[in-house]
C-alpha cells in the first residue's frame, strides 16, 4: 500500500515553527519526504512569512 498524509496547511506551518525551536525539524521533513501521498489543504487563508515560505520549499523540493 501507500502511505498517505492530510494536513491543513495553518497547522502544518505552527509544526513546522515549533520543530524549529525544539531540534525535530530534520526528523519531521524526512518523515514527509518519505510518504508517498501528501495532502496539503487550506491554501491561502493567510499568507506565508519569509521562513514559511523557506520551509515549503524544503518540503516540496525534498518530494
Amino acid at each position: 500500500g501507500y502511505s498517505v498524509r492530510y494536513l491543513r496547511l495553518p497547522r502544518l506551518m505552527e509544526e513546522l515553527g515549533l520543530a524549529h525551536g525544539d531540534g525535530r525539524f530534520a526528523k519531521l521533513m524526512a518523515g514527509y519526504a518519505k510518504t508517498d501521498l501528501l495532502i496539503l489543504d487550506d491554501w491561502g487563508l493567510a499568507p506565508f512569512t519569509a521562513a514559511q515560505r523557506r520551509d515549503m520549499l524544503e518540503l516540496l523540493d525534498d518530494r
